[in-house]
C-alpha cells in the first residue's frame, strides 16, 4: 500500500534542536555583531560559528524575505536584470543594509523585476564581511518549474547524505517592494565558502569551481566562480583530452583527472532523479571543481526543480554530456553504473526514507502556510502529495527496471544458454501473452489474436560479445490467420528492432525455428516471440528457447 503524507501542514511545527535553536536566537542583528566581532579575535573559530549558524537556518523555520529596491536599483534591474544593484532586505529582526541583488534565472524560469523575479543575494559585495545566517550568497528562486517546492530541497539531501556536494536548500516567503511573490526555494550560493566548507583538503579554496552555464560542455572555457592563480583553463583542457584518448588508454586518462567514483554516484543521482536537465543528459545545471590536491574534478548538480515528472522513466535514458558519453562507452562502466543505482536505492532511496525526508521537510511549512490565502495553500498541499507519490513510484519502479537489466552472458561446454527473463509484450490489438503448462510437461508462452492486427509476445533483454549467434526456438499454432508487415508474419523469433523470415500459420505442430544474428560489436539487444496475427493463437515451448554461439572457421 502507498504510504501517504501525513497532515503535518496543519500541525504544530516541529521544534528545533536545542543547539540549533540557540544559534538561531543568536542570529539577530545585535548578537550577530557581536559574536562575528568575538570571532575576529579567533579567526580559526569564525568558519566553525557561520557553518552552524547556516546549519540552524536550513534545519530551522520558513523565513520571510522583504527585499527593497530603491528607484534606481528597480530601474537599473528593469533595463539589465543581470546587473548587480544595492538592496535592503529584511529578515524578521535582522536587517541587512548594502545587500547586493541581480535577477537570476535561465529559459524557463527567468521572470522579470516586475514580475516574480529569482534573485540572487550577495551580502559581502558592498559591504565586507557582511553574512546572513553564515551565509555570504543566498539565491531566491521562483520555481515556476516546481509548484510543490521541494525537488531542490529532497534531491540535494539525497546528494549530500551519499557524500556529493551541493548546495543546501530550504523555503521562504519573499516580498518585493512590499509586493508579495509567495512562497519561494531559498538556495545556498555556491562560493568560496561552499568550496571550504565541502572540500576541507582545500581549505583556502584555491582549486577551481566553474559553472556549466546554459548547455554548455566542457569543450568550452567555462567561467570560473572560485580560484586562485591563472585562469588558463589547464585543467579544463587536460579533461578534454582524457574523454578524446581512444577506448585502450581512455580510462586511465579519466582517472588522472576525474574522480571515477564520485562521477558514477552522481550519474547514478541524475538517472534516479529523473533530472533530464543536468549535466549528464542536457549539459547543463552543474558546477565542475577540481581540487588542488589530487588535481582530479567532481561534477556537482544544480538547478534540481525539474525532477521526478516519470517515475518509470529507463535508468539509461542516453547521455548528451560528453564526458558521460565517453566513460559510458567503456567496457565494464555500464555494470558500475547499475550497480551504484542498486546501492543508492537501497540504501538512500526508500519508501520510509523518502516520506520521513519529505514529512520533515514539510512541517517547516506549517506556520508560513497558515498564513497564506486558503487556495494557495491547498494548491501547495496538492502538489507537494503527487510529489510523494511520484517518489515511491519511482523507488518501485526501479527494482523492477533492475530485475529486466541484460546479464553478461555464459555459455555451456556445447555453446549454448538457455534464455530467461521474459516479460509478456501485448503491444496492438486484441491480444493475450501469457505462460500456461504444457500437457507433456513444462511450460509454455501462450499467444492469441482476438482482433485484426494483433502483435502479442515475450521479450528478454540480454547483453552479448560481438560474434556470431543463432537463436533456437520450437513454436506451434492453431488457426492462426498471419498478417504481414515490415517486421514479419505469423509466428516467429526475432531481436527487438529487427525483422525476421521465420513464420508459421494456420494450423502446426511443434515445429523448430531459428533465428541466425551476426554482431560485429558488443550490443544490447531483446530477443522476442511473439505473434503477428488477426486471429488465432500459438505456444512457444519456453525449455526451447536457447541461443547458440557460432565459432568462426
Amino acid at each position: 500500500m502507498r504510504a501517504s503524507l501525513p497532515s503535518v501542514l496543519s500541525g504544530p511545527a516541529r521544534l528545533l534542536p536545542l543547539l540549533a535553536f540557540v544559534v538561531w536566537a543568536l542570529s539577530g542583528t545585535g548578537c550577530r555583531e557581536r559574536l562575528v566581532s568575538e570571532s575576529a579575535a579567533a579567526p580559526e573559530s569564525r568558519q566553525s560559528l557561520l557553518d552552524r549558524e547556516a546549519d540552524a537556518f536550513f534545519s530551522g523555520p520558513v523565513r520571510t524575505f522583504e527585499v527593497t529596491l530603491g528607484s534606481n536599483s528597480l530601474a537599473s534591474l528593469r533595463q539589465d536584470p543581470r546587473k548587480a544593484v544595492p538592496a535592503t532586505v529584511r529578515v524578521g529582526t535582522n536587517i541587512f543594509e548594502s545587500v547586493s541583488v541581480h535577477v537570476k534565472g535561465s529559459a524557463g524560469s527567468t521572470r522579470s523585476v516586475d514580475d516574480n523575479p529569482a534573485l540572487t543575494l550577495n551580502f559581502g559585495k558592498y559591504k565586507e564581511g557582511q553574512t546572513a545566517f553564515g551565509l555570504h550568497k543566498l539565491h531566491l528562486n521562483n520555481s515556476v518549474q516546481d509548484p510543490s517546492r521541494m525537488n531542490e530541497l529532497v534531491a540535494s539531501t539525497l546528494y549530500r547524505r551519499s557524500g556529493i556536494p551541493t548546495a543546501r536548500a530550504t523555503q521562504g516567503l519573499v516580498s518585493l517592494n512590499g509586493r508579495d511573490l509567495g512562497l519561494y526555494v531559498v538556495k545556498e550560493g555556491y562560493d568560496k565558502a561552499f568550496v571550504r566548507r565541502n572540500f576541507p583538503e582545500d581549505p583556502k579554496a584555491e582549486g577551481n569551481l566553474y559553472d556549466g552555464g546554459f548547455v554548455r560542455d566542457i569543450d568550452q572555457d567555462l567561467t570560473r566562480e572560485v580560484g586562485r592563480g591563472t585562469n588558463d583553463f589547464a585543467d579544463l583542457r587536460r579533461l578534454r583530452a582524457a574523454v578524446n584518448e581512444g577506448p585502450v588508454t581512455r580510462m586511465a586518462a579519466l582517472e588522472a583527472i576525474l574522480d571515477v567514483d564520485h562521477f558514477l554516484t552522481y550519474c547514478a543521482w541524475q538517472s534516479i532523479n529523473d533530472d533530464w536537465d543536468g549535466y549528464p543528459r542536457n549539459r547543463n545545471n552543474y558546477r565542475l571543481y577540481r581540487d588542488p590536491i589530487h588535481n582530479r574534478f567532481r561534477f556537482i548538480p544544480h538547478g534540481m526543480d525539474q525532477l521526478y515528472a516519470n517515475p518509470g522513466q529507463a535508468l539509461e535514458p542516453g547521455w548528451a554530456g560528453v564526458v558521460a558519453q565517453r566513460f559510458f562507452e567503456l567496457p565494464g562502466t555500464r555494470d558500475r553504473l547499475l550497480d551504484r543505482i542498486t546501492a543508492l536505492s537501497t540504501n538512500y532511496f526508500t519508501p520510509d526514507a523518502l516520506t520521513n525526508l519529505l514529512n520533515t521537510a514539510t512541517a517547516r511549512l506549517t506556520n508560513a502556510l497558515a498564513a497564506r490565502p486558503e487556495p494557495e495553500r491547498q494548491e501547495i498541499v496538492a502538489h507537494i502529495r503527487g510529489l510523494q507519490g511520484r517518489l515511491l513510484e519511482r523507488a518501485a519502479q526501479i527494482p523492477v527496471q533492475m530485475e529486466l537489466r541484460p546479464r553478461p552472458v555464459r555459455f555451456d561446454e556445447r555453446g549454448e544458454m538457455t534464455l530467461g527473463g521474459w516479460v509478456p509484450r501485448p503491444d496492438t490489438g486484441n491480444g493475450v501473452a501469457e505462460i500456461v503448462p504444457l500437457p507433456s510437461g513444462g511450460r509454455a508462452f501462450h499467444l492469441v489474436a482476438r482482433s485484426e492486427a494483433t502483435v502479442a509476445g515475450f521479450r528478454a533483454p540480454i547483453r552479448l560479445p560481438a560474434g556470431n549467434y543463432v537463436f533456437f526456438a520450437r513454436l506451434r499454432t492453431s488457426q492462426l490467420k498471419a498478417f504481414t508487415d515490415a517486421r514479419g508474419s505469423g509466428a516467429g523469433v526475432r531481436i527487438g528492432g529487427g525483422s525476421r523470415t521465420n513464420s508459421l500459420a494456420g494450423t502446426q505442430d511443434w515445429t523448430p525455428v531459428q533465428f541466425p544474428l551476426h554482431l560485429p560489436e558488443p550490443r544490447d539487444l531483446e530477443w522476442v516471440v511473439e505473434i503477428r496475427a488477426d486471429a488465432g493463437e500459438a505456444w512457444v515451448e519456453m525449455n526451447s528457447l536457447k541461443l547458440r554461439r557460432i565459432e568462426s572457421r
